[in-house]
């Protein structure tokens, strides 16, 4: 089965197999074409495909006519917040995120600092299917921009945004799991710029990632184990990019991902009240939490481009999804795991509370996942075929399909990242939730 994604924001696949330096051309080409010949940043993470694809995304770049600043290996999130800053006409942020050492990928991001939406995604799929692309002159070739100064610009907004007063009282003593990627190193500074003590885990620049870069509770037992042998306050793990973050507690009991986004929540909307977004399959504590506070929700697709996108246009204040990634609107329009983490100490420090406490004070709900591998030229067609499943029931179908009555729901797409289709089951009732999953998979399996 060939392994490529290919969406309105970039493409990914397995390097070597399905992203080959001449599709990484043509698709940095076709962005080039699209940005007009403007200034462009690269951002990669650790990844050891990381250079050839920059160097293969330079090239083109260049070839179409746009000046290129390299910041080299760069977190996505300070990849974003940078474009704005140096009046760039986006970036190209090479890095898979969540998915392992072997993917890579190129996610295109526009003048906003932001994911590119459907109208822009598409253009460029246009501009790439016809191969127009625009091939500057010997003497209007892009050129390569001096490499800025980008972390302590992009730290010194950060420490700006915070209670920075009521964290360093704190005195925080915590652990950060890098998993070796785009975090590594930078995990220190930011650490410092908190007055936090960093007990580092996997905080080299390798490229090779001792366990899945998926902030998940099975990705968390080694930094768990250090949290609970080192008394730390609490417990950071962080995918190869650093959009996405899971939590551990002081107890080093580590928490699912879906719980980063409604603690961070719970604090910043007493401050900052408004519209909340989140995507369909993201748990309900959110829900309540927007609820709690007099707050409306509004849902989307997931990705981040979606999700964004309705944070901006609906003058929210805040977004995110379940996989641990958090956007506030009047800090920057990004997925960003190192507000997420300042945020989270923000929220200990001043409730003084800890992170279990904070926890054990959202509404418990029960969520099991499952995931089928299925080639994408079959994916939606089982997945529409679950309109005769549910035949007789009231379900969305903004984004796959979506079941959901007063004891929990049912979410069932095809997965923009991989080649799969995802179920998500979330119900107050344990047994529930387990037995409407089950369902679902007995009538899946028998297409695939």
């Amino acid at each position: 089965m060939k392994l490529l994604k290919i969406g309105i924001s970039g493409v990914r696949g397995i390097v070597g197999e399905t992203i080959t330096p001449d599709l990484v051309m043509d698709f940095a080409s076709a962005f080039g074409t699209f940005s007009d010949r403007r200034k462009i940043l690269i951002g990669r993470d650790t990844r050891v495909s990381g250079p050839m694809l920059h160097t293969a995304v330079l090239s083109a770049l260049s070839a179409a006519g746009c000046d290129v600043v390299e910041l080299g290996i760069c977190p996505t999130p300070i990849l974003q917040y940078m474009v704005k800053r140096l009046k760039a006409g986006g970036a190209v942020s090479i890095s898979a995120g969540h998915n392992g050492w072997d993917w890579n990928a190129l996610t295109f991001i526009n003048q906003e600092g932001m994911y590119l939406n459907e109208f822009q995604g598409e253009e460029i799929l246009d501009i790439y299917h016809l191969g127009r692309f625009y091939k500057a002159p010997y003497n209007k070739l892009g050129r390569i921009g001096p490499k800025p100064d980008f972390l302590d610009e992009y730290f010194r907004s950060l420490i700006r945004y915070l209670d920075m007063e009521r964290i360093k009282k704190a005195r925080f003593k915590i652990v950060i799991d890098a998993c070796n990627g785009a975090g590594a190193k930078m995990i220190d500074l930011f650490s410092k710029s908190l007055h936090c003590k960093l007990i580092a885990v996997n905080n080299e620049l390798s490229g090779f990632f001792p366990h899945p870069p998926e902030p998940a509770p099975r990705n968390a037992t080694e930094a768990a184990s250090i949290v609970k042998l080192t008394g730390a306050d609490v417990g950071f793990v962080l995918n190869s990019d650093v959009s996405r973050v899971s939590l551990i507690t002081e107890e080093g009991e580590p928490l699912s991902e879906e719980y980063t986004l409604p603690l961070v929540a719970g604090h910043f909307l007493r401050r900052k009240p408004g519209p909340v977004i989140t995507t369909h399959s993201t748990s309900r504590m959110i829900a309540d939490v927007a609820l709690s506070h007099g707050c409306p929700l509004v849902r989307t697709k997931v990705g981040q481009s979606f999700t964004v996108q309705t944070l901006v246009n609906e003058e929210g204040s805040l977004a995110g999804e379940g996989s641990g990634s958090i956007a506030l609107r009047d800090f920057q329009p990004a997925f960003d795991g190192f507000l997420a983490m300042g945020e989270i100490l923000e929220t200990m420090a001043t409730s003084e509370k800890k992170l279990s406490e904070l926890a054990a004070e959202l509404p418990r709900y029960y969520m099991f996942r499952e995931k089928i591998y299925c080639p994408p030229s079959k994916a939606h067609s089982i997945v529409s075929r679950l309109k005769d499943f549910f035949s007789g029931e009231e379900v969305s179908y903004a984004d796959g399909i979506k079941l959901e009555n007063e004891d929990g729901w049912i979410h069932i797409r095809v997965s923009v990242t991989e080649p799969m289709i995802r179920i998500i089951s979330e119900s107050a009732i344990q047994e529930q939730a387990e037995k409407r999953l089950q369902k679902v998979l007995n009538f899946i399996s028998q297409f695939i």
